[in-house]
């Protein structure tokens, strides 16, 4: 393919095109060329992990670095409650002036190895238009409403950054000691959660950010390491003012990145009490997977949602059909 790459493109009628695109295409091999010698020595001989098209996976080594020492996580018997937060937003529709998103958040508690309480917020209609989105409650920044208006996925995660931020802040201003956990990393550039540390919280109270994603966690010499690692372990890899650590939960359990929130208490002592206070089934905490599955939409409900608002608003339904699957057909000529 690589090989006919030059070729393919001088196809193309007209004497014009054909000297643009061919010097087009000798740019791409000596940009291949260029590569194949400067990510030698980073690629030549790696392990490596392919990807399939979106779906997170999980990275398995077979060997492990003899010179990393994990450290036990050592179960700290506090009762301290341990709240999970998820949440998920979907596009109901849109206009010719801006779109109509549904979004919900859930929050499971864990307590002294168990799930205690469970709750389901909303969902809430947000409306994004040039002018503002409606309805999330607090006012986007200039910069995230000109993102949200770019693309539907944009839009959506932008607003379930938000929601998430309202409902850990609230957690957050409890007066009692709790662990309140997030799904995905508090270093994401998009995150919004790691302003979510309100200075008039209870000393106690921590925030930690649960990632499931592979770049996240990926260091392959530790994650060998804990992966056999007969027990709950640890390993730190930033100990920064938000420390990043790997950690595994369960005897048999997987391997995920955590982020800890500052405080008086070492991020060890946190992931103790986050291993005594909630249940783990393949190392992933009970709360969040409740979180998760009390956050998400099932088609049902977006049907329903479609017909409140089509009811309450007076909506006018425009015909649609699907735009790629017409457009785009298939080499062959069909749909």
């Amino acid at each position: 393919m690589v090989a006919n790459m030059h070729n393919s493109v001088l196809s193309v009628p007209g004497e014009n095109q054909d000297h643009a695109l061919a010097s087009l295409a000798r740019e791409f091999e000596l940009a291949l060329e260029e590569l194949s010698r400067s990510a030698e020595a980073e690629l030549c001989g790696r392990r490596f992990v392919f990807s399939r098209y979106g779906t997170e996976l999980y990275p398995y080594f077979e060997e492990t670095g003899a010179d990393l020492v994990p450290g036990c996580i050592i179960p700290s018997k506090k009762g301290r409650p341990v709240a999970s937060v998820d949440s998920t937003c979907i596009l109901l529709g849109e206009t010719s002036l801006g779109a109509l998103y549904a979004a919900r958040a859930a929050v499971g508690v864990s307590c002294e190895g168990a799930l205690r309480r469970f709750f389901r917020l909303g969902p809430i209609l947000v409306y994004v238009s040039a002018t503002a989105a409606s309805g999330l409650g607090m006012p986007l920044r200039r910069e995230e409403l000109e993102l949200a208006l770019t693309d539907h996925a944009m839009a959506e995660r932008i607003i379930r950054n938000n929601l998430e931020k309202r409902v850990v802040d609230s957690l957050m201003r409890s007066q009692d000691e709790i662990i309140v956990m997030a799904d995905g990393s508090l270093k994401h550039p998009m995150s919004t959660l790691a302003s979510a540390l309100p200075a008039r919280s209870c000393p106690g109270t921590r925030l930690v950010g649960f990632s499931k994603s592979s770049n996240l966690i990926f260091s392959e010499d530790a994650m060998g390491v804990l992966s056999r690692y007969p027990g709950p372990a640890h390993y730190p890899l930033d100990k920064g003012p938000a420390g990043t650590e790997l950690a595994k939960f369960s005897r048999d359990g997987l391997v995920f990145r955590v982020d800890v929130s500052p405080g008086d208490e070492p991020a060890a002592s946190v992931l103790g009490m986050i291993l005594w206070n909630d249940a783990f089934s393949s190392g992933y905490p009970d709360s969040l997977k409740v979180a998760h599955h009390l956050s998400i939409f099932s088609r049902a409900d977006g049907h329903a949602l479609k017909a409140l608002v089509a009811r309450r608003f007076r909506l006018r339904q425009v015909p649609a059909f699907p735009l790629r699957t017409i457009a785009l057909g298939s080499f062959r000529g069909g749909a």
